[in-house]
């Protein structure tokens, strides 16, 4: 092998080890680029429900008399939130993160109700049962727990 061959297969593997650490960089601060994005918009996701909702999330210290006005009043803020943080989620989380957002906001479940807002589901009461005489207790603030406990869990990084 010649001076000549030696010298282009040097310069060869310096311009394939130049191109492949200019891409491995690109990837790794594409990469941590979107982990801090999603960092940022779970924090503030957390910190929203946590303002508008700290009467009754976590813990419930103020039950409101009307929880579906109560909730009505907050649902633009939230849903601002939700939005904005939807965009941060990998497109395969969506659809599991839009069912989640819709079960805290309408207690039907029905696609058709989507433009509704339906808190009943947060409402304390006891049904008796007139088939097997027992009674069926719905307590409000352990499902709006469980509920915004499941939209928060997507936040989780």
């Amino acid at each position: 092998m010649s001076n000549y061959e030696i010298a282009l297969i040097g310069v060869a593997g310096t311009i394939v080890g130049a191109l492949l650490g200019s891409i491995l960089t690109y990837r790794l601060s594409v990469n941590l680029s979107d982990r801090s994005h999603r960092l940022l918009a779970s924090r503030k996701l957390v910190s929203v429900f946590a303002k508008e909702l700290a009467d009754v999330y976590p813990t419930s210290v103020n039950w409101p008399e009307n929880i579906d006005g109560y909730l009505r009043q907050k649902f633009t803020i939230l849903q601002a939130a939700v939005s904005e943080f939807r965009f941060s989620l990998p497109e395969s989380e969506w659809a599991a993160f839009d069912r989640e957002w819709f079960n805290y906001y309408c207690s039907t479940g029905r696609s058709i109700d989507r433009q509704s807002q339906s808190y009943i589901h947060y409402m304390n009461f006891t049904i008796q049962s007139n088939d097997t005489g027992g009674e069926y207790e719905q307590v409000g603030p352990d499902n709006l727990r469980s509920n915004v406990d499941k939209i928060l869990s997507f936040a989780k990084t």
